[in-house]
């Protein structure tokens, strides 16, 4: 019986929160308020139980997350926020610790915090910072759409974190008088965009219409294009995967196998430049 007691005594807290940015700061504020130092802060509904730790549930109160946003862009500056949301869209299951943790810090360290990579409790923000960062990017680099029946561009991606949010803006400022919806398979998120402002969708149900009657066609020469411009004798694997990371050619057509695509390009007729050349090689052989 005692050493049950101890180990309940050792007991790491655990906060839980909703799953929202808000949830997130409010049990922040908790924190704070409560003079604890939370080992982690988990959303509910990823919770794993361990007997090693106890768990604290934290309902959201808007106006306590508005005054940790407050307090943080006042003392660390707009950048540090949008920073700790980026750290928020991350998937690893720690974030909610890093995030609290630098919070706590860079109060007490001021402004320039971000720089004091020296410290476990920066490093560790500021690496999962740039790992978000790094899939937006790679975002903007691999999404594909695809032409619906009613108009709307579509793209599925499979992000390692919920960057949604991230990207919408860049595909609006060029896609500005074409709908588009950003699906976010993984999450359960979508952006969806009507050629004058985009929202977030909860999407973990999905039904969309079918590709226009032109959409297989224009995949299709994409797909003889790709197959064209490789050169069989230059082929190397290893420096495509490098280049674009495997994990995000299933939602690329171009990498479907010829054998599972929808339709193949019909003959094309040559390029005016192509006949002329032709012509021109005849003529010389005539001579």
């Amino acid at each position: 019986m005692d050493s049950c007691n101890s180990l309940l005594d050792d007991a790491e807290l655990v906060y839980l929160y909703d799953g929202t940015l808000e949830g997130m700061l409010t049990a922040v504020f908790a924190a704070f308020a409560r003079h604890e130092n939370p080992l982690n802060i988990v959303e509910s509904g990823d919770l794993q139980e361990s007997m090693l730790c106890s768990y604290l549930p934290v309902s959201t109160e808007l106006r306590y997350a508005a005054r940790v946003k407050n307090g943080i862009t006042e003392k660390l500056g707009e950048r540090c926020y949008e920073d700790v949301k980026k750290v928020f869209l991350s998937d690893d299951a720690q974030k909610g610790g890093v995030i609290y943790r630098y919070v706590r810090y860079a109060m007490k360290a001021g402004r320039w915090s971000f720089t004091h990579l020296a410290e476990p409790v920066v490093a560790d923000f500021v690496e999962l910072c740039k790992r978000v960062e790094k899939e937006a990017h790679y975002m903007l680099q691999f999404v594909r759409f695809a032409h619906l029946e009613n108009g709307v561009f579509f793209s599925r991606i499979e992000p390692r974190a919920s960057v949604v949010p991230l990207i919408t803006d860049h595909f609006a400022r060029r896609l500005n008088v074409q709908p588009f919806i950003i699906y976010d398979s993984v999450h359960g998120l979508a952006s969806v965009f009507d050629t004058e402002r985009w929202w977030l969708v909860d999407a973990r149900v999905l039904s969309l219409p079918s590709n226009s009657s032109t959409e297989d066609e224009y995949q299709a020469l994409w797909q003889c294009f790709y197959d064209t411009v490789a050169i069989e004798e230059r082929k190397n694997p290893t420096c495509q995967r490098n280049f674009m990371p495997k994990r995000f050619w299933g939602t690329m057509c171009e990498h479907i196998p010829p054998e599972l695509r929808k339709k193949k390009p019909e003959a094309v007729m040559p390029t005016a430049v192509a006949r002329l050349g032709a012509a021109h090689q005849k003529l010389l052989e005539e001579r």
